[in-house]
């Protein structure tokens, strides 16, 4: 039964919040990409990445101690998923060592911060190594408050 109620309240919950995330003008066809993301020669990975773009929903879980960060949602833009990890857009940086929850349409996760890129002003790209993956449950809407420092 709680499944059923998890894509009314996303839907609420995206809604409620503008997105500031300020694309590139050479990003206009962003959301219709999708597909396998193409390896390259000094490409490490071991596994394959996908192009997934949609919006979702970002809490701070953990943070590092000089950072106060918000409790509230931010919406952020989905990059790519493989298996252990994920990119996503947002619309401030992020730093390596932060534990962040996302909330998407079908899904969500917890990630760890790797690294962060700098696109424009308003979005940075943000590579996360995934710490946990969940079905749809209301749980996953519960406030987070950001942890003074790295819980372990």
């Amino acid at each position: 039964m709680l499944e059923i109620d998890y894509p009314t309240r996303f839907s609420e919950l995206i809604q409620s919040i503008d997105c500031d995330i300020e694309l590139p003008i050479e990003w206009t066809d962003y959301f219709e990409e999708r597909g396998e993301i193409t390896s390259y020669a000094e490409d490490d990975r071991a596994n394959r990445r996908l192009k997934i773009r949609t919006q979702g929903m970002m809490w701070f879980e953990s943070t590092l101690p000089f950072l106060a960060r918000s409790s509230n949602h931010t919406v952020i833009y989905t990059r790519d998923f493989s298996r252990f990890g994920a990119g996503f857009l947002v619309p401030f940086q992020l730093f390596p060592e932060e534990r962040v929850r996302i909330v998407l349409p079908t899904f969500w996760v917890r990630l760890q911060v790797v690294r962060a890129r700098r696109i424009t002003s308003k979005c940075f790209e943000i590579g996360a190594t995934l710490l946990e993956r969940h079905d749809p449950r209301l749980d996953a809407f519960e406030l987070c408050q950001p942890s003074d420092s790295m819980a372990v």
